[in-house]
C-alpha cells in the first residue's frame, strides 16, 4: 500500500522557522523567480540536516508551480563571517534545496582580511 504524501505544514516545523535561517520575504527576481534569503545566521553549520531540509521543503512550496519552476533565487549574506563559512554554506544549500537554483547572490565577507583575500581572488 502506497503511502500519501501530504505537504509540510508551518505547524510542524514551527520551532524551525522561527529560528529565521531562512526567509521566503515575498521578493521577486526579474523574472518573477522566488527570493529566498540566507540571513547572517551563526549558528547556521549546527542546524541538523533533517531541519534544514524540512525548512527548505516548506519555503519551496509556497510560491504557485508556475514561479517555483523558474527557480529560485537565494541571497546569502556572510558579511561578518569568513570565506569556509560561505563555502559551506554554498554545498550545502547546493546538496539540499529542493527546488531548481536558478541564481545565487553572495553578501561576501567584509572584514578588512577577508575583503583582500576576496579582492586578490577575484583579480587573478
Amino acid at each position: 500500500m502506497q503511502q500519501e504524501v501530504r505537504p509540510l505544514m508551518a505547524v510542524e516545523i514551527i520551532e524551525q522557522l522561527h529560528r529565521q535561517f531562512a526567509i521566503l520575504s515575498g521578493g521577486r527576481g526579474e523574472d518573477g523567480a522566488p527570493i529566498i534569503t540566507f540571513p547572517e545566521f551563526s549558528g547556521f553549520k549546527h542546524i541538523p540536516d533533517e531541519d534544514f531540509l524540512n525548512v527548505m521543503t516548506y519555503l519551496t512550496s509556497i510560491p504557485s508551480v508556475e514561479a517555483a519552476s523558474i527557480g529560485f533565487v537565494v541571497v546569502i549574506d556572510r558579511r561578518r563571517d569568513k570565506w569556509s563559512s560561505v563555502k559551506a554554506s554554498l554545498t550545502r544549500i547546493a546538496v539540499a534545496f529542493p527546488g531548481n537554483l536558478q541564481l545565487i547572490f553572495i553578501l561576501r565577507p567584509s572584514r578588512f582580511i577577508q575583503r583582500t583575500f576576496t579582492d586578490i581572488g577575484i583579480k587573478y
